[in-house]
C-alpha cells in the first residue's frame, strides 16, 4: 500500500513527545560539553553555574530545534499544498500476525 504525506500538522510537532526527546538529548550533550570534557574556559565556573549552563543549553537547543522543525513543516506544506508538488510517498506492507 502506498501512502503520500500531503500535510504535516505543526501542532502535532510541537505538542508531541518530540520536543521532550530533543530536550533529553540536549541535556546529554550539554552535560558532555560542560561537565565531562574539561575546557580551560570553564575552569572558573562553579558546579552550580555548570548545572545551570547545562539546563539553559538544553532549553535553548529545544527552542531552536523545534523552531527549525516548524519552519520545515511550513515550507513542506506550502510546496505540497499550494504549489502542488508531490509529497513523500511511503510504501507500507501489511504483515499478518499469527
Amino acid at each position: 500500500m502506498k501512502l503520500e504525506v500531503r500535510n504535516i500538522s505543526v501542532s502535532s510537532l510541537v505538542g508531541s513527545s518530540l520536543p521532550l526527546v530533543i530536550f533529553v538529548l540536549a541535556l546529554l550533550g550539554g552535560a558532555v560539553s560542560y561537565l565531562v570534557i574539561p575546557n580551560p574556559q570553564l575552569a572558573t565556573m562553579s558546579a552550580a553555574q555548570r548545572l545551570l549552563s547545562v539546563g539553559l543549553y538544553g532549553l535553548l537547543y529545544v527552542v531552536i530545534a523545534t523552531a527549525l522543525l516548524v519552519f520545515t513543516a511550513f515550507v513542506y506544506n506550502i510546496l505540497t499544498e499550494v504549489l502542488g508538488l508531490h509529497g513523500v510517498v511511503l510504501d507500507i506492507e501489511e504483515i499478518s500476525q499469527d
